[in-house]
C-alpha cells in the first residue's frame, strides 16, 4: 500500500493505493486503520483550544501546527518499540529495532520493491536471549522482549482484545509482565492504542519540556507535572506529543 497527503494542514487529507484485488470488507477495514494510525477522526482545534487556556502554549501550537500523533500500525509492534526504548536514547532504540527487523528477515513485495515487515510475535518467541544478545541487547531487554513475544504467541495476552477495556484495565493486564512498568503501558496505549488523554508525567523528558516551556527555575516532579495538565484533559495525550516534538525541534 501507498499512502500519499494530498490535503492541508487544515484540511488533512490522505490518498491511498491498495491492491485491486482487496475484499469489501478488507478495504474497509484498510481505511478504518489508516484513519486512526494518522489520527484523521480528531479535531485538532478542540485540543488547541483546551490547552490554550495556558498562554505558554501559543508558540508550541505556532511551531507544530497541524502535526497530529502518528500510531505505530501494530499492537505487537508497538509494545516491543516501546520495551526496547525503555532508559535508552532514541537512536540506539531506533538501531536495535533495525536489527530486530533484520533478524525477523520477513519480507512483503509491494511495487517491485522488496520491503522488510516487523517479525511476527511468534517468529519472536521461538528465538533464544543469546539470539537477541549477539545484536547488543542487554540480557534483560532481551528476556522482556522475547518473554512479552511468548505471552502473545501463547494467546495468554490478546492484545487486540485490549483494545476494548479502558485505560486502567490496561495497566491490570499488562503491568504484572516482566519488563513492564506504568511507562511502558502509558506509551503503548498512546501510540499503540491511539488513547487521547494519557500522560507519562514520570517522563525526564516531559518534565524537562514542562520546565522549558512555563519557564520553571526547577525541572517539575511528576506531581507537578500531573497538576499542570489537569486542564489539558482530555488531549492529555496529544499535549504530551507536543511537548516531546518541543524537544526534537529544540535539538534539531
Amino acid at each position: 500500500m501507498t499512502v500519499r497527503s494530498v490535503g492541508s494542514v487544515d484540511g488533512p487529507e490522505l490518498c491511498l493505493e491498495y491492491p485491486d484485488d482487496l475484499a469489501e470488507e478488507e478495504r474497509d477495514e484498510l481505511l478504518q486503520r489508516m484513519t486512526q494510525m494518522f489520527s484523521l477522526e480528531r479535531n485538532l482545534q478542540d485540543f488547541y483550544e483546551t490547552v490554550s487556556v495556558s498562554k505558554e502554549w501559543a508558540g508550541l501550537i505556532q511551531r507544530l501546527y497541524g502535526v497530529r500523533p502518528i500510531q505505530d500500525a501494530d499492537l505487537f509492534e508497538s509494545m516491543v518499540r516501546t520495551i526496547i526504548g525503555q532508559q535508552l536514547n532514541l537512536s540506539f532504540a531506533a538501531t536495535l529495532m533495525e536489527r530486530l527487523v533484520q533478524l525477523g528477515d520477513e519480507r512483503v513485495v509491494w511495487k517491485q520493491q522488496t520491503l522488510p515487515v516487523f517479525p511476527s510475535a511468534k517468529t519472536v518467541a521461538e528465538w533464544t536471549y543469546p539470539r537477541l544478545r549477539e545484536l547488543a541487547f542487554s540480557q534483560r531487554k532481551a528476556e522482556y522482549v522475547i518473554d512479552f513475544a511468548r505471552h502473545v504467541a501463547s494467546g495468554a495476552i490478546d492484545l487486540e482484545k485490549l483494545r476494548d477495556l479502558p485505560d486502567e484495565d490496561v495497566y491490570e493486564v499488562l503491568m504484572p509482565l516482566r519488563g513492564v512498568g506504568r511507562w511502558t503501558v502509558e506509551c503503548f496505549l498512546l501510540f499503540g492504542m491511539g488513547r487521547t488523554d494519557i500522560l507519562p508525567a514520570a517522563d525526564i523528558g516531559i518534565q524537562n519540556a514542562v520546565q522549558r516551556l512555563y519557564h520553571m527555575a526547577d525541572r517539575p516532579k511528576e506531581a507537578d507535572i500531573r497538576q499542570i495538565a489537569s486542564v489539558w484533559a482530555p488531549w492529555r495525550s496529544y499535549a504530551t506529543y507536543y511537548l516531546w516534538q518541543s524537544l526534537l525541534k529544540d535539538e534539531n
